[in-house]
């Protein structure tokens, strides 16, 4: 009696085996590419569970489909450049910043806290009003319980006579300039010490007679 073999090398761990008998490779348990008719070799067969593509409901070969679980998309990369908000969209400024405010405008001149719980915090300074206060304004100076949520005190820079000014707004407690009470505007030169609730402030200006932004442009035509 004729006795039929059908030997073939495991496509896994390549080990002949007589594919008629057992129909996985005995070492490994893979599948045998066994010969078709026409030519060629068929498909291996996938492992259950397996993520092999497949082809996706309504046809089409669904790259990010699985049988078992359904459609996959991709992790989601977040907002990109020029596609709205981006989170990399951060102001910075060397050598300082306004915190948590607009920083479009030319600084004209810094808060530094010297005491209090935003101690080492540096603020910028625009033209006109800068309105100090605990959770909003143009300074926001977190942490410090006795300052107004917003408009306790307000520093002022007048661009045409080069002048700074600081005074009070709508806080209930007083502020002091150099240890002095100030019940209106009065005003600030560099290295002044503002005192607002716990925190003490020093006042360093940047425009003046030596440098403005308006004669910076005259000069660059």
């Amino acid at each position: 009696m004729e006795i039929k073999t059908s030997m073939v090398n495991c496509p896994s761990c390549g080990h002949p085996y007589d594919s008629a008998k057992p129909p996985r490779c005995p070492r490994c348990g893979g599948f045998a590419a066994a010969e078709v008719p026409g030519g060629g070799f068929s498909a291996t067969e996938p492992l259950s569970g397996g993520f092999a593509h497949t082809e996706a409901p309504g046809g089409g070969m669904g790259g990010g489909y699985n049988a078992d679980f359904g459609a996959t998309t991709p992790p989601d990369a977040g907002p990109q450049p020029g596609g709205g908000a981006n989170p990399f969209d951060v102001p910075t400024v060397i050598g300082g910043s306004r915190a948590d405010g607009d920083i479009s405008e030319p600084v004209v001149g810094w808060l530094v806290c010297i005491e209090g719980p935003a101690r080492g915090t540096d603020y910028r300074l625009h033209a006109g009003y800068n309105y100090i206060g605990r959770e909003s304004g143009d300074v926001r100076i977190r942490g410090d319980q006795q300052i107004s949520r917003q408009n306790h005190a307000m520093v002022a820079y007048d661009s045409g006579e080069h002048l700074y000014f600081v005074g009070p707004s709508a806080g209930r407690n007083l502020i002091k300039v150099n240890g002095h009470a100030v019940l209106q505007a009065v005003a600030l030169k560099n290295y002044d010490v503002i005192s607002i609730g716990t925190t003490r402030l020093i006042f360093m200006g940047l425009c003046g007679e030596a440098f403005s932004w308006e004669k910076r442009e005259l000069e660059n035509g």
